[in-house]
């Protein structure tokens, strides 16, 4: 069984995300707070968080009693402002995605290890800039004014470079790594 934390500051997507949660059978939602507090070192599996309360400084740090590696960060997209892991994901698969996310990371075992970040060159750290803020590989390649080609080309390295198999690891990767 899953012991899972959710720390989102919007109660209608906490809500959400625990009625989500409490379907399914192999996952416990052990709490789920919109302000967030203390975690008892054992006390969950997986952390998931809402990247805003990070972003305002609300949480300070992820909390030392849960591994970065064990946390599953939502963000929010710039087309729709919607909840979502990583970067854009369809509305329909976005709960699937979510539940996937909370069974790989909370995955009996040691936590991935991952290269930092600081291997990436300026030009990667860029681009995976963009995919943290949520952008598609055609609207960072538009930012920056390059091809999706070369996007899709830099993503790949990074992947390569940091052992991320797909978005959400990756900006999990980008800010959780020193």
């Amino acid at each position: 069984m899953t012991r899972a934390g959710i720390f989102v500051e919007n109660r209608l997507a906490l809500l959400g995300i625990r009625y989500l949660l409490d379907a399914e059978a192999d996952i416990q939602v052990a709490f789920a707070a919109s302000t967030p507090f203390a975690v008892a070192p054992g006390s969950v599996d997986c952390l998931v968080l809402d990247r805003g309360l990070l972003d305002r400084g609300l949480l300070g740090e992820l909390p030392p009693a849960v591994p970065a590696a064990r946390t599953v960060l939502l963000t929010r997209g710039p087309e729709t402002g919607s909840e979502r892991t990583g970067a854009t994901l369809p509305l329909d698969d976005a709960p699937l995605l979510l539940v996937d996310a909370i069974r790989r990371v909370a995955a009996p075992g040691p936590a991935p290890v991952r290269q930092g970040v600081a291997t990436l060159s300026p030009r990667e750290r860029e681009v995976l800039g963009h995919l943290v803020e949520g952008c598609t590989h055609d609207q960072a390649a538009r930012r920056i004014g390059i091809s999706q080609h070369t996007v899709d080309t830099y993503v790949k390295r990074i992947r390569s470079k940091l052992g991320a198999h797909n978005k959400a690891q990756l900006v999990r990767a980008a800010l959780t790594t020193p």
